[in-house]
């Protein structure tokens, strides 16, 4: 019986490895069709079917040993799992399937400007442990985060920035239990962050920030900055998550007291939400808001240190510019998409009333008002009773008022049920009627947000601030003609905008060293150079 035949990949047998077919023009060679033609002539030996396993691992091993060149022009050998991917395409889809599917960064920057790439790594030497996400949303342009990481890499000093920010931190690992909830909106989880110190003005407050966030998409449906996680912060969060998306079938927080504190229990009883119960002090087991909190860190609180917050409603919009514009837009690698993308847009079936969701969370309290003066002290607030109830005064009544905002206070009667308003004794502050700015990384993203492109300057430094202190330094009116305003025009539009405090520095330098009776001119050019600025965002 005659032994069989064995193939040696290296002769020129009928299962040798023939030449890929070369095409002249290289934009040919990388169309879609001729890139499957050349994984088909690649695969063709090894779909032979008369091969035995022994025969296609020798087969293997010599397409795997010798160099080809790739349509791209490259020359390099094949792997064993690329051409396995192959054949598993083509025994799927058939001559279809080994055709390149369209990039999905197709439209975007494949290549960075100089001024982007220098600007990426200021703002990795500012912060270092800065995402790359964060940079290219603060960037501005349409530029994949794969580019700007391969241009990153190839600068000197980013490892070393990244070591930096890496640090030497050890984790424990611990396996739990987790669960995830089966739709959108069927779970909520609350939590609380802080507090965390925030300079405002020349003051430095303590802020919490409380988050409401979805379980099944990880979205964040609300959050809420106040100076204490007080039950008027908590309601807040979720009045202002079920008025937009509805009512959850249960939420899941931690024993917090104010979750635990009646008027939230009743709140949410009344309201028919469920509120998982769960042991206290276990982080852990509420890990997907607590990831939450780590971007929170990252993202948010990390970039105060460079960003001037002028309240604590500012500090809540520059949260809310974050959220929509860095977290809802971040792929999450558990979904593999964003939590916008996850969530996209439903909202729950439990649709309830305003009305219905600002009584649900109103606290019942006696109190005593005073003799004379009929006055009550409701939530830290001074009310009086009106003209209409003042037979009550020095007696017990029965309030009612809002967590939230405690100026709508009612003395409720017990018999009617008929509720009066308190008045109180001093007007509420007047409600903000223009947006309040101010310079810094987490305004831009805020901006970006509203839909405008603001310069980061401080405000009420423009070009007339800058033309007084010009005059002041040359001891003369500026500008004294046409052409003395046009240059002022042109240097703050080659250089601004700025912040008062360095100009003021930098004019002093510039000043000290050019000595008096200089031209605008000469001012000018010497200060210019001596102005270190960013480069300006392109708005296109």
């Amino acid at each position: 019986m005659a032994a069989k035949a064995r193939y040696d990949p290296g002769d020129r047998g009928p299962l040798a490895v023939s030449s890929p077919t070369i095409v002249e023009d290289p934009v040919l060679a990388r169309t879609p069709r001729a890139v499957a033609r050349w994984r088909f002539e690649q695969i063709a030996p090894l779909l032979d079917p008369a091969l035995t396993a022994e025969d296609r691992v020798r087969l293997l091993e010599g397409l795997v040993s010798s160099e080809v060149r790739w349509p791209s022009g490259a020359v390099r050998p094949l792997s064993a799992a690329t051409l396995y991917r192959w054949m598993r395409l083509y025994r799927a889809r058939g001559f279809e399937g080994l055709a390149q599917e369209p990039r999905r960064d197709r439209g975007a920057i494949r290549a960075i400007r100089p001024a982007s790439l220098e600007r990426a790594m200021a703002l990795l030497r500012e912060r270092p442990d800065r995402s790359l996400f964060m940079i290219q949303k603060l960037l501005g342009e349409r530029l994949s985060r794969s580019t700007l990481h391969r241009h990153l890499q190839a600068q000197p000093g980013y490892a070393q920035i990244r070591r930096r920010a890496k640090g030497d931190r050890e984790r424990r690992a611990r396996l739990h239990r987790r669960f995830e909830a089966p739709a959108p909106h069927d779970i909520w989880q609350a939590d609380a962050k802080g507090p965390f110190t925030v300079r405002i003005g020349k003051a430095r407050v303590p802020v919490h920030v409380l988050t409401i966030l979805d379980d099944k998409t990880r979205a964040i449906l609300a959050a809420v900055a106040s100076r204490s996680a007080d039950l008027a912060a908590a309601v807040r969060a979720f009045r202002t998550a079920a008025a937009r998306f509805g009512l959850p079938n249960k939420l899941y927080c931690d024993r917090a007291s104010i979750f635990d504190s009646l008027a939230f229990r009743t709140g949410l009883a009344e309201l028919g939400v469920h509120r998982i119960r769960t042991r206290p002090r276990r982080p852990t087991a509420r890990g997907k808001i607590e990831a939450w909190h780590r971007s929170l860190e990252r993202w948010f609180v990390g970039e105060l240190r460079h960003q001037v917050v002028r309240s604590i409603a500012h500090l809540e919009e520059l949260l809310l510019g974050t959220i929509e514009v860095l977290y809802m837009d971040h792929r999450h690698k558990e979904l593999r998409m964003t939590p916008r993308d996850a969530l996209a847009g439903r909202v729950s079936e439990r649709r309830v009333p305003l009305e219905r969701l600002e009584k649900a969370f109103l606290q019942v309290k006696r109190l005593k008002s005073h003799a004379k003066t009929g006055e009550l002290q409701v939530a830290g607030r001074s009310m009086r009773l009106p003209a209409a109830l003042a037979r009550l005064a020095g007696q017990k009544v029965t309030v009612v008022h809002d967590p939230v905002a405690p100026e709508r206070a009612f003395v409720e009667d017990e018999r009617t049920g008929r509720r009066t308003p308190l008045r109180p004794l001093l007007d509420p502050a007047p409600e903000r009627t223009k947006a309040e700015r101010g310079p810094g990384r987490l305004q831009q993203l805020l901006d970006r947000y509203r839909g405008r492109l603001l310069p980061q300057a401080e405000a009420g430094m423009g070009v007339p601030e800058l033309q007084d202190l010009l005059g002041q330094a040359l001891g003369r009116a500026v500008p004294q003609d046409e052409a003395e305003a046009e240059a002022v025009h042109g240097f703050y539009r080659r250089t601004g905008p700025f912040a008062r405090g360095p100009l003021e520095a930098a004019l002093a330098e510039v000043s000290k060293r050019l000595g008096p009776g200089r031209p605008l001119a000469t001012t000018l050019a010497a200060l210019e150079r001596r102005i270190v600025h960013e480069p300006k965002e392109d708005p296109s």
